[in-house]
């Protein structure tokens, strides 16, 4: 099973390095979160065509010992909200490639400031 999310907020801030620090600070909560052994390695990036933030995320579910990933990339849009995009699964070597190709699908369709209507 995989989650998939897409968020276009600004409760932590409006640029890719506010947005992940405090996304990343609610995570490393496990009273709020329910997470646990919070691992990160972020990696500077680009995502249509602007800086980004991609982050790796190694950590539990507070009271499992099962070992999860999640990959993440924030980038900045122009109407004042970050957006966030995040792939969660079971770290096992099958889910870890799958998720791998799930995230790249993803983040090469990901649209920012474009309107619905």
């Amino acid at each position: 099973m995989y989650d998939l999310t897409v968020k276009r907020d600004r409760t932590y801030g409006t640029t890719a390095r506010a947005a992940s620090a405090g996304q990343l600070a609610w995570y490393r909560d496990t009273s709020e979160s329910s997470m646990a052994g919070v691992e990160v390695t972020t990696h500077k990036t680009r995502q249509n065509g602007r800086d980004a933030l991609w982050l790796e995320i190694d950590y539990h579910w507070e009271k499992q010992s099962a070992p999860r990933k999640r990959l993440e990339v924030f980038v900045a849009g122009k109407a004042g909200y970050a957006y966030q995009l995040l792939v969660d699964t079971e770290a096992t070597s099958q889910r870890l490639a799958e998720q791998s190709r799930l995230f790249a699908a993803a983040r090469k369709n990901l649209l920012i400031d474009v309107s619905t209507g």
